[in-house]
Parts: C-alpha cells; sequence; structure tokens
C-alpha cells in the first residue's frame, strides 16, 4: 500500500483506509472514502497541489493531504 501524493499522472487507485486526522472529516465530505476509485490527473510544477479525479469531479489536494490518503493502486501510468 502507498498514499495518494506518491501516485503519477495518469495513475488510478482505490482508496483504502484514511489516515487519523484533523483533516479526516473533511475529506470524507468530499468524497475521499474507502472503496473509492482516484486517479491523478495533474500536479502543479512544483508538485503542489494535486489534482485527483474523484467520482467524477476534479479534487484538488495539498500534498500533506494527499498523504492521509492510503491507497491501492490498479493501474500503472502510461
Amino acid at each position: 500500500m502507498i498514499t495518494a501524493d506518491e501516485l503519477v499522472p495518469g495513475m488510478s487507485a482505490k482508496i483504502t483506509a484514511l489516515s487519523s486526522s484533523p483533516q479526516e472529516e473533511r475529506l470524507t465530505a468530499m468524497g475521499c472514502v474507502p472503496g473509492t476509485l482516484i486517479k491523478l490527473e495533474f500536479t502543479a510544477p512544483s508538485g503542489d497541489p494535486m489534482a485527483f479525479n474523484v467520482e467524477g469531479y476534479l479534487l484538488g489536494l495539498r500534498k500533506s493531504e494527499a498523504k492521509l490518503l492510503v491507497v491501492e493502486p490498479t493501474k500503472k501510468h502510461g
């Protein structure tokens, strides 16, 4: 298992867990719940923030927030 901040653009993954944090409730409200498929669409040139496709909408997360999402990659880059 890895965290979402380790994905590269084009990679898809399934969220398997959320790390306990003050942002956990906010991430859950935005659709980041276990079982949800996400895809990293792109990152800013500096690598932060990151834009994920979550259930058909684009969600921008800071790298520190993406690190809270434990994921299982489902599709390799490219």
